[in-house]
C-alpha cells in the first residue's frame, strides 16, 4: 500500500513538472506556437499509427489524375490536389509524418545518448580511456557527416534499410561527436568542484555522481542539442529519400519532392506547384517549430522563473 502511494506521489510530481514546463514555454508567443504546431504533427502521427487516417488509395494512371488541382472531394484529403500518381497529396503528407517523427526521435536519442556517454566517461575517468574515446571522437568530427550518410545508405542492403532503427543509426553515425567533446569539457570542469568531492567522501557511486550530480547541470545544453539533432535528422531523412538512397515510400516528404521535381517538372511548370511546395512547407514548419522550442529552453531552465511559477501554484 505504501509503495502504491509513493508511486502515485511520484506520478503526480511528474505531471506537475510537465504542466509547469508547458506553462513556462507558452509564455513566449513562439514557444506557444511551437507547442501547437508540434502537437498537430504528433496528433497526425498517432492518428496514422492507430488507423484513424485512411490508407493511400492505389495509384492512378492518366494525365487527368496527375497533379490535379485542389478540391473538396473526400474532405480534407484532396485540399492540396493530387501527387504524380493521382493520390490525395494532403493524405500522403499526413501519413508521412509518422515515419519522419519516428526516425527523427530515434536518431536524436542515439546522438544524445552516445555523445553523453562518451563525453561523461572520457571527462570523468581521464587517462587512457579519455585518450581512446577522444581519438574516436576526433575521427568522427573529421568525417563529413552527410557524405558518410550517403555512402552508408548506398552500401547497405535494401532489406536492412527498410528498418527505421537502421536509418536512425545511419543518420547519427557521426553527429554525436560535437556533443561528446562539449560534455567532456564540462565534465572535466565539474568533477573538480567541491560538491563532487563531498559526494565521493559520502560514498556515492560513480553512476550516481555522473548521472545525478553532474548531468543535471548540463540539462539546458543537452536539451538544445537534442532539438538540433531532431532538426538535422529530419533534413537527413528527407534528403536521403529525395536522392533515392533509401527504400522509396510514397508517403515520405523527400519522395514527394523528388516526384514533383523529377517526374512532374515542378521547376518549369505550375501544374505541380502544390506537390512541390506542400512537402517543403511541411518540412520548414516542423523545423521552425523545433527552433522556437529550443529558444524557449532558456526560460524553461531558468531556476528563478520556475520558482516564480511554483510560487503562483501554491
Amino acid at each position: 500500500m505504501i509503495e502504491l502511494e509513493e508511486f502515485k506521489e511520484k506520478l503526480r510530481g511528474y505531471v506537475r513538472s510537465i504542466i509547469l514546463s508547458i506553462r513556462i514555454i507558452a509564455r513566449r508567443k513562439t514557444g506557444l506556437a511551437s507547442l501547437v504546431i508540434l502537437s498537430l504533427y504528433v496528433a497526425a502521427a498517432i492518428a496514422t499509427a492507430i488507423g484513424v487516417v485512411p490508407p493511400t488509395p492505389p495509384a492512378k494512371t492518366g494525365w487527368e489524375y496527375m497533379f490535379a488541382p485542389p478540391s473538396m472531394k473526400d474532405f480534407p484529403w484532396y485540399i492540396l490536389g493530387t501527387d504524380y500518381l493521382g493520390r490525395p497529396l494532403f493524405l500522403v503528407l499526413v501519413r508521412g509524418t509518422l515515419d519522419i517523427l519516428i526516425v527523427a526521435v530515434l536518431a536524436s536519442l542515439i546522438t544524445i545518448g552516445v555523445g553523453l556517454l562518451v563525453g561523461l566517461f572520457a571527462g570523468y575517468y581521464g587517462g587512457a580511456l579519455d585518450s581512446v574515446l577522444m581519438a574516436i571522437t576526433d575521427i568522427a568530427l573529421n568525417i563529413p557527416s552527410y557524405l558518410l550518410m550517403l555512402v552508408l545508405a548506398a552500401l547497405l542492403p535494401v532489406e536492412i534499410k527498410q528498418n527505421v532503427f537502421v536509418i536512425a543509426l545511419v543518420l547519427s553515425a557521426t553527429t554525436w561527436a560535437p556533443l561528446a567533446r562539449a560534455v567532456r569539457a564540462q565534465t572535466l570542469s565539474l568533477k573538480k568542484r567541491e560538491f563532487i568531492d563531498v559526494a565521493r567522501v559520502l560514498g556515492f557511486s560513480t553512476p550516481r555522481i555522473l548521472f545525478k550530480e553532474i548531468l543535471p547541470l548540463m540539462a539546458p545544453y543537452i536539451f538544445v542539442n537534442w532539438i538540433m539533432s531532431l532538426i538535422g535528422a529530419v533534413y537527413g531523412y528527407t534528403g536521403l529519400a529525395f536522392l533515392g538512397f533509401i527504400p522509396v515510400r510514397p508517403e515520405n516528404w523527400g519522395v514527394q519532392l523528388n516526384l514533383a521535381i523529377i517526374s512532374g517538372g515542378a521547376l518549369y511548370t505550375e501544374k505541380a506547384m502544390y506537390a512541390l511546395w506542400s512537402p517543403i512547407a511541411a518540412i520548414v514548419l516542423l523545423e521552425v517549430s523545433f527552433m522556437w522550442l529550443a529558444g524557449a529552453a532558456e526560460e524553461l531552465f531558468n531556476p528563478a522563473l520556475r520558482a516564480e511559477f511554483m510560487g503562483e501554484e501554491e
